[in-house]
């Protein structure tokens, strides 16, 4: 049949899209979290900051997937979006690690949106 249909069957893109909701949902949950265990802290010890995440997302809708996907997780939020659409500034809540941030970001959201776009 796939000399006949030679996309992909769309059965694994409706499954990618629930792999996607599903992450989010996780992200959201781990995220809010994390948050609600800074609050309660009696001593705020947060190192807020902003930094630079390079998108490997080639189209508009992917790109502003990815920012929504970022600013519905507590803690972070996209400010701005280079002219190319390949860098994004993002600023964090809690940065520890500003390049465990940037992995994170690209083995969980980015791969997904790839996942359901490609």
């Amino acid at each position: 049949m796939r000399r006949f249909f030679p996309q992909r069957f769309y059965i694994v893109r409706v499954w990618a899209i629930f792999k996607l909701i599903t992450l989010l949902f996780k992200e959201l949950v781990r995220a809010s979290i994390e948050v609600i265990r800074q609050i309660i802290k009696p001593k705020l010890d947060i190192r807020p900051g902003i930094f630079t995440y390079k998108t490997q997302l080639s189209s508009d809708w992917e790109v502003t997937l990815l920012c929504l996907l970022i600013s519905l997780t507590p803690g972070s939020l996209p400010l701005e979006i280079s002219g190319n659409q390949r860098k994004l500034f993002i600023h964090a809540l809690d940065i520890k690690d500003e390049q465990k941030m940037r992995d994170d970001i690209q083995n969980t959201f980015e791969k997904a949106i790839m996942e359901v776009t490609r």
